[in-house]
């Protein structure tokens, strides 16, 4: 019995020994698979090991962004990003290879930046590296800035990305109160550097911008002393530096920005007119002062090409203020100056940038009556001053014109039976630009026409080549009066390609989706006048 059971308990032992010897290697392995699990996490990712066949190890997108793809041979691998900004999707897979997409996302960040994509097959790992460029780096020091007048010579002709950073969708003063913005709130297509190419392309030498800050970016401060947003200010910077980098001179502005100055610092009403106070203008001043307090520190380390045009259109509302340009006139002077004062105490290149301030309701006559430029808040030297041109208005479309189909001619090369308009011809065009160069660029302040357009329209009736010819005449005459006078014009472009079809009409040249010139007529007349046009003739 003894024997016997020794031999039992021998075998029970044999049994014992084999399975957990069993137990023991399954759980190695299980350690190991789930060691080799852990390198396919990419917080933090896993060193290079192996030799996983990867068809690259380097990818570099553009600020814009894209997509790109990678192959890994052996069989299905599977990956991993470390950064959200980088998405990685199977594309394909089988026993011999992984194919994948990659997609990076456009870079609204104020610097180059950097993520890993790990790919895991077997327990063989290979990094990838992904560089995504920034926004060029600008040398700080401080740059040697021309005067105004030279640098204006540089300028011509001048294009405006309008409807797109200014887009606002009230009149609520403050994010917190309502107020919101969206770069594709009035057009559809976001602004790239391909988009700024093709402006530059098209032949323009710089760009306006107009832009909002109170409407939908503030994220500090006070109501009296607003902070702008980081992130707005860095797209901001962004666009800016699409233009710096291709040349091309900027001209930034604080624009209606849901009327928290341009109307509500002239009525302490909106409805209807009521005066302001001493102590309401000042308050106005210390919000307009923090904010261009704050945009000037932005982009103090930029050259001349860079240009800070303090409002847009002050009394832009017609029915308050249409009757009242010199009585407001000395409120928008201090608005002026309060401007000018912020920019230069930030120091630096801000001491010597040009600077752009506007006349009552951009408008010339009022401009040159009630704002001469002994009234300036800046001796001559880096100091611009702006008007706008819809003159005249049912052919520039300023104004319904239904029923006036006269003006859907202009210049007396087009006249005929079916135009009769009586005004705002080449001789009155003339008459205005030439009394600009009188009141100011004679005396040594440049003058910019911030805007200006005339209606591309296609006709249901009526002679559609005399149209054609008339909008090539119009804008051909704006660059050569203005060349001749000592004057940037700025054309005014809201990205309306679908109006280009449309009686109705539009303004637009460049097709920002296409990235090319699809106001062919407008952008014709630009070059012909910037070609017959004499600086200050």
């Amino acid at each position: 019995m003894r024997t016997k059971d020794m031999n039992v308990r021998k075998d029970n032992w044999k049994a014992f020994f084999t399975l957990h010897f069993s137990l023991f290697t399954s759980l190695l392995l299980l350690a190991a698979t789930m060691m080799a699990c852990t390198k396919d996490d990419p917080n933090p990712l896993a060193d290079s090991t192996g030799d996983l066949p990867v068809s690259v190890t380097d990818l570099l997108f553009p600020i814009e962004g894209g997509t790109a793809e990678f192959t890994v041979q052996g069989g299905t691998a599977f990956v991993r990003s470390s950064e959200g900004w980088v998405t990685v999707t199977r594309k394909s897979g089988n026993n011999k290879q992984s194919v994948f997409t990659v997609n990076c996302e456009e870079n609204t960040t104020n610097a180059e930046r950097t993520a890993t994509i790990l790919a895991n097959l077997n327990g063989a790992f290979k990094n990838i590296t992904v560089t995504q460029a920034g926004p060029a780096k600008k040398e700080e020091g401080e740059y040697t800035f021309r005067t105004a007048g030279e640098v204006a010579q540089d300028m011509y002709p001048g294009w405006n990305l309008g409807n797109t950073l200014e887009a606002c969708d009230g009149t609520s003063l403050f994010s917190n109160n309502g107020g919101t913005a969206s770069e594709t709130g009035w057009q559809p297509t976001m602004t790239t550097k391909e988009v700024i190419d093709a402006v530059k392309a098209a032949g323009f030498k710089s760009v306006r911008i107009p832009c909002s800050w109170i409407c939908g970016h503030i994220s500090g401060g006070t109501e009296a002393a607003p902070r702008i947003d980081a992130t707005w200010l860095a797209r901001v910077k962004q666009i800016v530096d699409y233009c710096v980098e291709d040349g091309l001179y900027v001209v930034l502005n604080d624009h209606w920005d849901g009327g928290w100055i341009e109307v509500q610092g002239f009525t302490s009403n909106t409805s209807s007119f009521h005066a302001m106070t001493d102590a309401e203008v000042d308050a106005k001043i210390v919000t307009l002062k923090s904010l261009w307090t704050d945009i000037a520190n932005a982009f103090k380390g930029y050259d001349e090409h860079v240009i800070f045009a303090g409002l847009n259109e002050p009394f832009q509302q017609y029915d308050l203020f249409s009757t009242r340009h010199e009585a407001l006139a000395p409120i928008l002077i201090k608005y002026n100056k309060a401007f000018v004062e912020a920019v230069r105490a930030t120091g630096g290149n801000n001491l010597n940038r040009v600077l752009v301030v506007q006349g009552p309701s951009v408008n010339i006559a009022s401009t040159i009556s009630y704002m001469p430029a002994t009234t300036l808040p800046e001796a001559a030297g880096k100091l611009m001053v702006e008007v706008h041109f819809y003159d005249p208005g049912q052919f520039c479309g300023t104004f319904d014109a239904s029923g006036d189909k006269a003006f859907y001619y202009w210049g007396s090369g087009n006249s005929g039976a079916d135009h009769n308009a009586t005004w705002g011809d080449e001789a009155y065009m003339q008459g205005q630009f030439g009394n600009l160069k009188t009141a100011f660029t004679s005396k040594g302040y440049p003058v910019i026409i911030g805007e200006y357009a005339g209606l591309q329209r296609t006709l249901t009736g009526g002679d559609q080549a005399k149209h054609d010819a008339s909008v090539k005449a119009f804008y051909k005459c704006v660059n050569e009066y203005a060349t001749n006078n000592g004057i940037v014009a700025f054309a005014w472009d809201t990205n309306d390609v679908a109006g280009l079809g449309k009686e109705s009409g539009s303004s637009t040249i460049i097709g920002r989706s296409a990235k090319a010139v699809v106001g062919q007529n407008a952008m014709d007349g630009i070059l012909a006048g910037v070609a017959a046009g004499q600086w200050m003739k």
